[in-house]
């Protein structure tokens, strides 16, 4: 029923801690290496995850240097119009990327009353739209952040 030998051998036997004791003087030192790799290319990872990405100076509307619009400017401008959106508590954006590839970065708290929906599509229609023509650039990525606060805007009646 058993394999033979196996009734001889003892309850704590272990084939896989003889093999590396009995080649311990190469086993070590290579499973120490590859280990040290392992953490630096981890730490490089996490490096790489944690640093936020180069912000832009002025950003090229035409694929050269010659035409350019300050990403000071751009983030100004897109912060004051989604601001004066109802609903709108306050907008922070962030301008990206490299200078003839840029990202906007636009994250938004809203008003406990705000209508969530209405004031996406606005934004998306009205001030994303103005940025890209601004660009000259219809298909800048833009990652939009949507936040609810915990406080009511102001009531007319």
């Amino acid at each position: 029923m058993y394999a033979s030998g196996f009734s001889s051998r003892t309850l704590l036997e272990n084939p896989a801690a003889s093999w590396i004791g009995g080649h311990s003087t190469w086993f070590w030192p290579i499973a120490a290496a590859a280990l040290t790799l392992l953490g630096v290319l981890s730490l490089l990872w996490l490096v790489a995850i944690l640093r936020p990405a180069r912000k832009t100076g002025d950003i090229s509307i035409d694929g050269s240097a010659r035409t350019t619009l300050g990403s000071a400017a751009l983030r100004d401008a897109l912060t004051n119009e989604i601001q004066g959106y109802r609903g709108v508590q306050n907008a922070k954006v962030r301008v990206y990327g490299e200078p003839t590839e840029p990202k906007i970065g636009v994250r938004v708290n809203l008003t406990q009353d705000a209508r969530v929906a209405e004031v996406r599509d606005r934004i998306e229609r009205q001030a994303l739209a103005h940025a890209r023509e601004a660009l000259d650039a219809p298909e800048i990525p833009v990652i939009l952040d949507l936040g609810v606060s915990g406080k009511t805007g102001p009531r007319v009646e």
